[in-house]
């Protein structure tokens, strides 16, 4: 009798250890709060590089007897918003249904302010004009997004706009959902991963205040576009601020004017630069422009965290696009002499 009650007790623990283990592998939650970017090339092993190895395990002993079934060799382009708690089936089922999603691929490039964004967004229906603009201006917007975000909660001014942070990129929006909405999550998003977490640590160390850096950084990134340039022209504009010397970006004028850049050519420049009621003019105003003129890239704010110590003071680009630099005003009206004539 002994022994049979001994063999019942092991029975009962083998099927409670049976029970567990297979509790444990299928059952029990992954636990994953993160935003996992897939880019051109990466495939499921991306999403999966974010779990322990454990969970790993689980996630390949669930696929196993399914790989005739489940396909996921086609993993689109996308910023996957993990926040809750998974099961191995759970996670697989996600994935899959964010796979199957019809996107629209939208690329939002370096120079391209809410005017430009609204106006190119407007000419493919994807929504209706200056209905981007009405969004990332709301006051409600802007503060759901402070809340988020700690480089919003940074600036030292009350923000009526969210230019400068929605960070040009190429993004895939979903079209069953809100596409502006997508959208400017997508951009803040990608400010904050790609921007805010490599610049943190220097922002304390830069001479102007955070908001001053951004807007100098907006300039920046039409002014000079050869990123090997743009330390200097960086460290051009800081001494003129600090001389209280005018900027003379003639293209900053065209913010004030509150249309997309493809409308504000050579001419309407020429037409308007002795425009003093247009504060974003810097030839007839001085120091920085009051906000940030359109959204910089990366390699831009970069370039102004490290711009690179010179002793010019001027500087011009000839009709090849080539920049000259000038140490005074007389070498730069040479400079005028020989490169704009």
């Amino acid at each position: 009798m002994k022994k049979k009650s001994k063999i019942k007790i092991w029975r009962w623990i083998i099927l409670i250890l049976i029970i567990y283990f297979f509790w444990k592998i299928f059952l029990s939650p992954i636990y994953l709060n993160k935003t996992v970017t897939i880019e051109q090339g990466d495939n499921f092993q991306k999403f999966a590089s974010n779990l322990s190895k454990f969970e790993q395990f689980r996630i390949r002993l669930y696929l196993l007897p399914r790989k005739n079934r489940i396909d996921l060799s086609k993993i689109q382009i996308w910023n996957y918003e993990f926040s809750w708690s998974y099961s191995p089936s759970s996670f697989i089922k996600l994935i899959q249904s964010w796979s199957q999603t019809n996107y629209i691929r939208y690329t939002v490039l370096e120079w391209r302010s809410i005017y430009d964004i609204d106006y190119y967004l407007s000419q493919k229906w994807y929504i209706k004009t200056w209905e981007y603009i009405s969004f990332v201006t709301d006051p409600v917007i802007i503060g759901k997004y402070i809340n988020r975000y700690e480089f919003l909660q940074k600036t030292n001014k009350n923000l009526t706009s969210l230019e400068w942070s929605l960070y040009p990129d190429t993004y895939h929006i979903d079209r069953g959902q809100n596409f502006i909405d997508q959208l400017v999550y997508l951009q803040l998003d990608a400010f904050n991963n790609k921007v805010w977490k490599n610049i943190e640590d220097q922002i304390n160390n830069f001479p102007l205040p955070w908001n001053d850096m951004i807007i100098l950084s907006s300039i920046l990134e039409k002014e000079e576009k050869n990123p090997d340039n743009k330390p200097i022209v960086a460290w051009i504009f800081l001494k003129r601020i600090n001389n209280g010397i005018k900027l003379d970006a003639d293209i900053t004028l065209c913010y004030g004017l509150k249309q997309a850049y493809e409308f504000c050519k050579p001419d309407i420049i020429a037409k308007n630069i002795d425009d003093k009621n247009n504060i974003f003019n810097t030839r007839q105003n001085r120091g920085l422009t009051p906000s940030p003129i359109w959204n910089p890239s990366y390699q831009t704010i970069n370039a102004v965290l490290n711009y690179k110590d010179s002793e010019y003071l001027f500087y011009l680009h000839d009709n090849n696009g080539i920049i000259h630099y000038g140490r005074t005003i007389q070498e730069h009206n040479t400079n005028k002499q020989i490169y704009l004539n």
